[in-house]
């Protein structure tokens, strides 16, 4: 019989998963910023189903690192068992986590490949301030409120892209 105790709670697997969509959309856009780009409007970099790997490869690397990673800090080498909480969270993450490779996929699947590699990105941006926006509605605010934190989170994913692509290429 399982108590309420144990039982995670659904708003905290959302946070879960939340914040896992939010990790990886700004790793892959990191990733994107890092292609370098001949400025002709030439294609240069992946695409098609090369890009699509790179989201997913990314994706599930990701994935996997966080679940070792937790999996050790929770329980260590000596009980890799996960009770049922924490099986939930790591499928919560792992959800989170394929939703943004799916995502982040549909552009890559309906544009040529001059058009995918502007549109992913924009995706990207436009799914960390979706998340932030419905953060903000799910935690009482109003929808200008929460339209503005969704513009700011947006803007502090462009911040953190750009401070990676400074530090890789200067």
């Amino acid at each position: 019989m399982v108590t309420e105790e144990q039982t995670t709670p659904r708003r905290t697997l959302v946070q879960h998963a939340t914040t896992m969509m939010l990790y990886i959309s700004i790793v892959l856009l990191a990733e994107l910023a890092a292609i370098p780009s001949d400025h002709d409007g030439g294609v240069h970099g992946p695409t098609g189903w090369t890009l699509i790997a790179l989201i997913w490869g990314t994706t599930i690397g990701l994935a996997l690192a966080h679940y070792f990673a937790f999996t050790i800090a929770v329980h260590g080498l000596s009980h890799i068992n996960l009770n049922r909480d924490d099986r939930a969270e790591a499928f919560a993450e792992i959800g989170g986590a394929a939703a943004v490779a799916i995502i982040a996929s549909i552009p890559v699947l309906l544009f040529s490949p001059a058009r995918e590699q502007e549109i992913v990105p924009a995706v990207l941006v436009l799914l960390i301030g979706t998340i932030a926006f419905g953060v903000e509605r799910a935690n009482g605010h109003s929808r200008k409120t929460a339209f503005i934190y969704g513009i700011a989170a947006l803007v502090i994913g462009l911040l953190v892209v750009s401070v990676k692509e400074a530090v890789a290429y200067h």
